[in-house]
């Protein structure tokens, strides 16, 4: 079983448009009735005929993404990601710089101008140690995951996004920690994570996995085990493509090359 995190109980709720590959007028009940089935589904807008699907709720897009391909056989993949309200913000980071096999993809949307949602899978972690997950001063990736910087305090915040809630008991203010993942046995962690912070102040910034305790990360002891740079993303109705313009494949081809890369 995987593991979900969430701040202080808070699970706010967000809006996701994905594409996927109807390619009939039956194929939206199937879709709909895929999702009628997962928890935390708030609501479902489907179009066969454009092949778009919009849905709100509190759970990650990966579960979504995963309940429509396991169920249905249709290719899905994420398009767009925003607030239930005006769009405030998305981002993204793939976990795939550093020495360990540790790699993974996470997802960033700004639910409400104090909360963050950040949600995503890392695999290859260390299931007998505590991970945290936390965002750096720098996005300088040139020395791999040492070469981040320290995590990143309120007062590297230009509009100071991150709250007090991430202060350590100390008197030094911390606020670069994100949350703690809880990987299954099968060395995953599948996470959704509520945290108090801005993402306008972390794009460009590296976000680390970490191998230690919290005191470990704070102190600068833990052992860094991967990172990946915060990026802005496509926010909801801003992504219309159905090539990739890099080398002309369609995003059903894509998504299926990306399946066939991760199974490697």
């Amino acid at each position: 079983m995987t593991s979900v995190s969430e701040a202080d109980g808070q699970n706010p709720v967000t809006k996701m448009e994905f594409a996927v590959e109807m390619k009939s007028p039956c194929c939206g009940s199937k879709v709909e009735n895929a999702l009628n089935k997962l928890p935390g589904i708030k609501s479902i807008k489907v179009n066969p005929s454009s092949q778009r699907l919009v849905v709100e709720g509190n759970v990650a897009a990966e579960a979504v993404r995963s309940q429509i391909e396991d169920t249905t056989g249709m290719s899905t993949v994420l398009l767009g990601y925003g607030s239930s309200g005006a769009n405030l913000g998305a981002g993204v980071a793939a976990i795939s710089i550093g020495s360990s096999k540790v790699q993974g993809l996470l997802r960033f949307v700004q639910s409400n101008p104090n909360t963050c949602i950040i949600e995503g899978t890392v695999d290859e972690l260390p299931t007998s140690e505590s991970i945290y997950l936390s965002v750096h001063e720098t996005g300088d990736v040139s020395d791999g995951c040492e070469s981040c910087g320290p995590p990143l305090s309120q007062e590297g915040c230009q509009s100071g996004g991150i709250l007090s809630s991430f202060l350590s008991m100390s008197n030094r203010q911390f606020g670069g920690i994100l949350g703690q993942l809880h990987p299954s046995e099968d060395k995953r962690a599948e996470f959704r994570i509520a945290s108090a912070v801005n993402l306008s102040d972390m794009y460009g910034h590296c976000v680390v996995i970490h191998k230690g305790s919290k005191e470990d990360v704070e102190q600068g002891k833990s052992k860094r085990l991967a990172c990946g740079i915060i990026a802005r993303a496509s926010g909801l109705f801003q992504n219309s493509k159905r090539f990739c313009a890099c080398d002309g494949v369609s995003i059903w081809e894509q998504r299926d090359m990306d399946k066939n890369s991760s199974a490697l």
